[in-house]
């Protein structure tokens, strides 16, 4: 029965696919069809290098440790940006912009409207009236130009380019997948592969 690898979870699988593509590697089926072997042969390998996965492993030692550095790393709670506050200031006072001044305005004028209308009925006091309406239609188009601006503003703003923490973010990920790509490379070209030729040309005699 196979031996557990001694692997966390999360490189197991990764373990297990670069095993699959070492023992279909041209080195490894030719150095079982040079000794006789056939399905019997690529099981027996696959077994005996589960069972000395530590040893295999060890080939590509340095790209592991730098891969689960960088992945303690990158799963470590996140510091905040140093620029988020005032990132933050500057989409508030653009979100009061685009919905708090065009509420305010657009209930003014409302009102406004209403009254000079109501206002605008009595002859004494149609002067009155018509200064409402006008502050009204006034105060309609702050609405109207808060709302567009703000509008504006918070697309501009989202089309912002990402800030430094956001990059760094980002380039740390690439990095991350990088030194994986390179763990299981070295872990196939410098461990499985030299491995499975080695163990596919012993002797029958000396198989475990």
């Amino acid at each position: 029965m196979d031996r557990p690898l001694r692997l966390p979870q999360q490189d197991r699988a990764d373990f297990e696919a670069e095993l699959a593509r070492a023992l279909a590697a041209p080195q490894v089926r030719a150095a079982l069809r040079d000794s006789g072997e056939g399905a019997q042969g690529v099981e027996r390998l696959r077994r005996t290098a589960r069972e000395n996965a530590a040893y295999v492993l060890a080939a590509a030692a340095p790209e592991y440790e730098r891969y689960t550095a960088l992945r303690v790393g990158s799963e470590s709670p996140a510091r905040p940006p140093a620029d988020l506050p005032e990132a933050g200031r500057v989409a508030g006072w653009w979100g009061v912009l685009a919905v708090v001044v065009p509420i305010v305005a657009g209930a003014a004028a409302a009102v406004l409207l209403l009254l000079g209308w109501l206002l605008g009925l009595a002859e004494d006091a149609d002067a009155l009236g018509r200064a409402l309406v006008t502050a009204g239609w006034v105060s309609a188009g702050a609405a109207a130009v808060s709302l567009l601006g703000g509008g504006l503003g918070l697309l501009a703003a989202a089309a912002r380019p990402q800030g430094p923490a956001a990059a760094e973010a980002a380039d740390g990920g690439d990095e991350l997948a990088r030194a994986r790509d390179a763990w299981r490379s070295s872990l196939a070209e410098r461990g499985l592969v030299p491995y499975l030729v080695a163990q596919a040309k012993v002797a029958p005699g000396q198989r475990r």
